[in-house]
């Protein structure tokens, strides 16, 4: 009766804990036609904002178009060149801006800085990038030193420099001469 008894306690147990279990995890369950429908419903919504995106497209070209037609040869010519002009700009920009991507990587290489900051310190204009670059320097140097020193006081070791010490001055027994 003993042992009949301890089942039936044990059986409580598990079910209560079952249903704690149960309890805590409920996820909802979808069936396939509302997942379909959910998904049906997303699609129909990008193909709207798509197709109001290529009408845009369209009537801002057809207009282009139109005010084209409307200009003069001379005011054609002026425009193209305009164009040609704004196209030039972009790329001397392009190239100037992976020179000073260049210079300012060579820079913090030759100061021991990761290459990773490059892009926060490049300017167009080089004077104020390497003038970004040394405060940049400054201020990485004192907060690495400002590190270190916090790591050597949480370790509680005190650095000392093996250089200076004379290694093996007095000790000629492992000295072979040839």
């Amino acid at each position: 009766m003993n042992q009949n008894g301890a089942e039936s306690n044990n059986n409580q147990t598990n079910s209560t804990a079952g249903e704690v279990n149960s309890g805590e995890k409920q996820e909802p369950k979808f069936t396939q036609a509302q997942v379909n429908e959910l998904i049906q419903k997303r699609v129909n919504e990008l193909n709207k904002k798509s197709e109001e995106k290529t009408k845009q497209a369209v009537a801002d070209a057809l207009s282009e178009y139109e005010r084209k037609a409307k200009l003069t040869e001379e005011e054609r010519a002026t425009e193209a060149q305009k164009e040609k002009l704004k196209e030039i700009e972009e790329r001397e920009h392009s190239i100037t801006m992976r020179e000073r991507k260049s210079d300012c990587l060579l820079a913090l290489s030759k100061k021991n800085i990761p290459a990773d900051f490059a892009d926060y310190l490049i300017d167009n204009d080089a004077e104020k990038m390497n003038a970004n670059i040394e405060s940049f320097s400054t201020l990485w140097e004192e907060k690495l030193m400002e590190g270190v020193q916090a790591k050597l006081k949480a370790s509680g070791a005190t650095p000392t420099d093996k250089s200076s010490t004379p290694s093996h001055a007095g000790n000629d027994s492992n000295v072979v001469i040839i």
